[in-house]
């Protein structure tokens, strides 16, 4: 009988970083979901929440880590802890709220007991059905093996050997988090947006980078003000039919200034840089970035990001203090959250005009969101079919054309519209899906000199 060859013998087939091309089955099959789950998220620091959505005693989260859900806990003491949530006795969930505040955890079902600490303090019947033998600190609720804060947003991992929170993000995932930080006194907005799209998290990854797209997928948008219209030019230079008829399609500009950086361990910026979007959508949003203390702390290079970016493996930080979490529940299902953050000395007007725009973008009253779910859903569905799928996906958009420089603490490339951190993030998930020693993933995502 001929062995089948495994999902990681097959990774270098999957991912053609020459060719720029992707087989199909990485977004449908479930033997490599499951893979992801224990190989990236079983191991990566995930964003958890804000420490301001949990700022008193008590004060509670449940978040996802992969597969799993956590409850993030203010503890006493004012530090933050993280444990499963679900019980140590039969496995029911601790508490059914999102969010809230309490004295303690008491499972619904037994009515064992655990402190903020997720230490088990009571059992019903201890002394009469466990004739006192029940040794309750051996039995705690299971906690995060590292938890830490950047800035206020809380990540954790499950792999007690994983690098430092700091380190992992390194200076391009920290230089994300540092454009909703340096904005001002920033607060979460309360509530967090969530809502389901039959679609594989990868999808929903790599189209934050993905500006090709935006003049023919949004032109609902532009129709109706949402994004501003086009130059004229833009509009009529775009697509036309064999015998040169101008088929009305949009066009973007060749000459739209790109900043991609791509980072250790999968992290990524790419973009219309910071001068381009003045240029686009005029200077008085953005002039809390020219404070001194803020081109300070951004760097000569940190402040020409604009958008996106993107800390590995599913949090994407937008141009207006948003953060979205892409949440895999299936091979073809993915959650998306929504995390809005505000200026807390900012004028009330001003907080309503941010919000505002915050909520007609993106989550499930955006209408850039309910345009892009439609593509991802589509996309997903024809990664099932039997032929379809073994059609490559393709990533060719300026192949091997943009050379790398590293200055700063940063890897970067100036380029117009190109799929560099496209190709640069399905390069690091072949990685990580290899399950390397921490030490071997940041050496074979350290960034190359060419791309």
């Amino acid at each position: 009988m001929t062995d089948v060859p495994s999902v990681v013998d097959r990774l270098d087939d999957l991912v053609r970083l020459d060719t720029g091309e992707l087989d199909r089955r990485i977004f449908s099959d479930q033997e490599i979901f499951d893979l992801e789950m224990k190989n990236i998220f079983g191991r990566a620091w995930l964003f958890l929440c804000h420490d301001t959505q949990i700022p008193k005693r008590g004060d509670f989260f449940e978040a996802p880590m992969g597969s799993d859900n956590v409850l993030v806990v203010r503890q006493r003491d004012g530090s933050i802890r993280a444990f499963l949530n679900t019980c140590s006795h039969r496995g029911n969930a601790v508490c059914r709220a999102e969010e809230g505040n309490v004295r303690n955890f008491m499972c619904t079902y037994h009515g064992w007991t655990f402190g903020l600490d997720g230490e088990l303090v009571g059992v019903p019947g201890k002394s009469i059905f466990y004739k006192d033998k029940l040794d309750l600190s051996k039995h705690p609720l299971r906690k995060v093996a590292q938890l830490d804060t950047y800035r206020g947003f809380v990540f954790a991992t499950f792999d007690e050997t994983a690098p430092p929170l700091e380190e992992y993000l390194g200076a391009t995932g920290r230089l994300g988090l540092d454009l909703i930080a340096e904005r001002g006194d920033m607060v979460a907005v309360p509530g967090v947006q969530k809502f389901t799209v039959q679609t594989n998290w990868k999808f929903t990854v790599d189209n934050v980078f993905d500006y090709y797209h935006p003049q023919i997928t949004h032109m609902s948008a532009f129709s109706v003000g949402l994004i501003p219209a086009p130059p004229d030019d833009f509009v009529e230079g775009g697509a036309k039919s064999d015998t040169g008829a101008n088929l009305e399609v949009p066009f973007l500009p060749t000459d739209l200034h790109n900043f991609v950086v791509v980072g250790e361990y999968g992290h990524a910026i790419s973009g219309p840089d910071q001068e381009s979007l003045e240029v686009s959508a005029g200077p008085e949003p953005f002039a809390w970035r020219h404070k001194p203390e803020v081109e300070e702390r951004l760097g000569r290079h940190g402040g020409r990001v604009a958008g996106h970016p993107h800390i590995f493996p599913t949090t994407w930080v937008t141009t207006n203090a948003q953060l979205s979490l892409r949440v895999p529940r299936s091979p073809d299902v993915t959650e998306i959250w929504w995390f809005s953050f505000r200026d807390r000395n900012a004028s009330q007007e001003e907080q309503a005009a941010s919000l505002d725009s915050q909520i007609h973008f993106f989550g499930p009253a955006g209408m850039l969101e309910q345009e892009d779910g439609e593509n991802w859903a589509q996309s997903t569905l024809q990664t099932k079919g039997l032929q379809s799928r073994e059609v490559p996906q393709l990533l060719k958009m300026g192949l091997g054309t943009s050379e790398v420089v590293k200055e700063d603490g940063l890897a970067f490339m100036d380029a117009p519209i190109n799929e560099h951190a496209q190709l640069w993030t399905y390069h690091a998930w072949r990685e990580w899906l290899r399950n390397p020693s921490w030490e071997e993933l940041r050496e074979r995502t350290i960034p190359r000199d060419r791309y």
